[in-house]
Formats: C-alpha cells, structure tokens, sequence
C-alpha cells in the first residue's frame, strides 16, 4: 500500500524535514468580490473554524477513526504502547470540540461548481503559486493538506497515523504520566490537522486542498469574529506578505486572477487590476465559462 499519509501532506514530525505537498505548481481560491478586495486590501486571508463550515461533521468522523484505531490497537499492546494509546481514545472527545481554522483551495482554476458558491453575480479566482503558499501556511503554523475523500482511505490514513506514532515510543518501557500526556497530545494534536481534511466523497471532482491550523486558543491574537445573517463566525487572520520585489510591489503569494462568469467581467478585470497595482499578480483573464450556465 502507498503511504496514504505522504500521499495528501506528509503529516510527520516536523524534523523529518520532508515536504508538506507535492508539486503542485498553484492552487486557486474561489471568492467573491467583497472577498477579493479584502484579501488584496489587507494582505491578509481569511481562515474559518472548523465548526463553522458545511462539512464540520467529516470532521467529527474523522477523529471517530482515530479514537476506534487507538482503542481496538491498545487491547493487544505492549506497556510503552498501551497508555499512550488509551489515554489518545480518551483525549479524541476532547479535540472534537477543538478550534482549529482553515481556508480552502481547488486545483482547477475555472470550476463551475466553484462559481456557482462563490461567485454568482460576479466572483474572483485567485491563483496562489503553491511554493509561497507553503511558506505563508507554515509561517502562521499551518500545513498545506491535500483533502481525502474515499472512505477507506480514511480508515487506513488513522491506522497508517498510529503506526507511525507508535515507532518513535519504546515499546518495553513503562511511561510516567507526564509522559504518556504529552505523547497523546501530539499524535491527537497532529491527526486533527489531517481529521480537517476529510470531506464527502461526491465532493471529489473538486481536488480540494485546505491550509490547516494547529490547534489554536480561543484567545490567539489572530483570532476575530466576523457576522453573517445568521451568525457570528470565528476565523484566523493569515498573513499573506511576503515582501516587496525590486519595483516595491508586495508579493501576497498570488500571481493569477482570473475573473468568474458575469455579464460584466471584463471591467470586473479592469478594476481588480487597479486594486491589485501594488502587487505582483502577473496575469488575469475572464473565465471561459458562460454566465447563462450560473
């Protein structure tokens, strides 16, 4: 079997070294034009709570398979194992509730069902080169996480997760509890960036990738709340400055625009360009796909 984990992020031990994506040359967000200028005015993206999403409840599930792994491997383990692994089904409750943020990303930078959510009237695609995209996840401690949809793979990612956590604890020795906490938390902690990747498998067609948080306090300085008709909804603000290049323009990681399906795109382009004169945004286009097909 592949390694399912290295296959969607390499979710390892950070001094692994190893790369959190794979090639992936851009990845795009989908938003509306009050989005747009948002992002570009501020320089900064939002990154919603997890709960506060449609799809909170793959969440939930997710870390349902870590706590079944735990739980079902800890029957047969040895002492070093056996603690570590108990008090990790035990602390998964715990973390379901935890606030972790995430913002997300298609590999398809023209998706009709994108537009059809974000962009109805008028939307905005961003393409954000995946290398600076990295750069700014991890500068704010979040990961680049290609999202998992077939339900066995979520299975096997849990498994595949305990495997690799049980290697780098001494199977032969009893752990004190300070220990055996501090252990647990890390393998939950770490799980629970993947568990936010989950998604519905009729969702597939749109090769989703998420940046993913750690797990953050309620009063992390980047945390705000922001009001919808019906809700208040906690994000995390993600700075996306990257520097200014030799002609003083500031990179944000973006160099591609294209403009969504509407009746007026073409000045829609025309005034994004004079929003995003102060960056380094290379090239932009309409979209190619019908406004009547909204």
């Amino acid at each position: 079997m592949p390694n399912l984990i290295e296959s969607h992020l390499a979710l390892l031990p950070e001094s692994t070294g190893r790369a959190t994506a794979t090639l992936q040359p851009r990845l795009f967000h989908y938003t509306t034009l009050q989005g747009f200028l948002g992002i570009v005015g501020s320089k900064m993206m939002w990154a919603t709570n997890i709960h506060y999403l449609n799809d909170s409840e793959e969440f939930v599930y997710g870390l349902g398979y870590l706590k079944t792994e735990a739980e079902t491997r800890a029957k047969d383990a040895s002492a070093g194992h056996q603690a570590v692994l108990l008090r990790v089904a035990s602390l998964v409750d715990y973390f379901k509730q935890g606030y972790v943020y995430t913002a997300s990303f298609a590999e398809d930078d023209d998706l009709l069902s994108q537009w059809r959510g974000y962009g109805v009237g008028g939307g905005v695609c961003l393409g954000f080169l995946v290398r600076d995209l990295q750069k700014i996840a991890e500068r704010s401690g979040f990961r680049l996480i290609k999202c998992i949809y077939e339900q066995s793979q979520k299975a096997a990612l849990a498994k595949e997760f305990i495997d690799h956590s049980l290697t780098a604890i001494d199977a032969t020795t009893a752990l004190g509890n300070e220990r055996v906490e501090e252990l647990a938390n890390q393998i939950v902690t770490r799980y629970q960036q993947l568990a936010c990747a989950f998604k519905d498998p009729s969702f597939r067609e749109e090769c989703e990738w998420r940046i993913i948080s750690k797990f953050v306090p309620v009063d992390h300085e980047s945390v705000k709340v922001r009001g919808t008709a019906t809700m208040l909804v906690p994000y995390f603000e993600v700075d996306l400055d990257l520097g200014q290049d030799d002609r003083g323009r500031t990179n944000i990681g973006i160099d591609t625009l294209i403009a969504g399906p509407s009746l007026q795109k073409e000045r829609i382009l025309q005034a994004a360009s004079i929003a995003t004169k102060h960056l380094t945004i290379e090239a932009s286009r309409p979209s190619e796909i019908p406004y009547r097909s909204l």
